[in-house]
C-alpha cells in the first residue's frame, strides 16, 4: 500500500519523440531540393540586381561606361547571396552548396549567352572563363560567410 501511494505522487514520465527513419535515397533527394531551390532563389536575385543596374545605367550621363562595371558587380553579388541562401536552405556542407549554386549560375549564364549572341560583350575566351571561375569562387565564399557559427558559451559566475 505504501509503494502504491508513493507512485501516486510522482510525476508521469515524459513521452520522447521518436525519430523518424527515412530512407537514405529520400534523404538525399530532400537535401538536392534544397539545392535547386537555392539555385531558383539565386536566379531571381539575379533578375532583380540585373534590373536595378540596368536603370542605374540607363539613368546615368553615359550609360555605355557603366554597362560592364555594373553587369559585373551585379554578377558577382549574385554569386555571393546565391552562395549565402543556398547554405542558409541547405544547413551543411558550405563548398558542395557554393559549388553546386555556382556551377548551377555559371550554367545558365552560358545557356542565356547562347540565345542572346547578337548582345554579347565580346570578352576572350579566356577572359569569359576567368569570370565564369570567379562566379563560382564568389558563390563558394558566399556559402562559407553564411554557415551557421556555433554561439560560444558565456559562463556566468555566481
Amino acid at each position: 500500500m505504501q509503494q502504491s501511494a508513493k507512485h501516486a505522487h510522482q510525476k508521469p514520465a515524459r513521452r520522447t519523440q521518436k525519430k523518424v527513419n527515412r530512407s537514405h535515397d529520400n534523404e538525399q533527394s530532400l537535401q538536392f531540393g534544397t539545392l535547386f531551390k537555392g539555385t531558383a532563389i539565386t536566379l531571381g536575385i539575379g533578375m532583380a540586381l540585373t534590373v536595378i543596374t540596368s536603370l542605374i545605367a540607363y539613368f546615368s550621363a553615359d550609360p555605355n561606361l557603366l554597362i560592364r562595371p555594373l553587369g559585373l558587380t551585379a554578377a558577382a553579388m549574385t554569386a555571393l547571396i546565391g552562395g549565402f541562401v543556398t547554405i542558409r536552405l541547405h544547413g551543411h556542407s558550405a563548398l558542395l552548396c557554393g559549388l553546386f549554386n555556382g556551377g548551377m549560375l555559371t550554367c545558365a549564364m552560358i545557356l542565356a549567352s547562347l540565345f542572346l549572341k547578337a548582345y554579347a560583350s565580346g570578352y576572350s575566351t579566356l577572359v569569359s572563363t576567368l569570370l565564369h571561375t570567379a562566379l563560382i569562387l564568389f558563390s563558394v565564399a558566399g556559402a562559407f560567410l553564411g554557415m551557421s557559427r556555433p554561439k560560444k558559451h558565456t559562463h556566468r559566475r555566481r
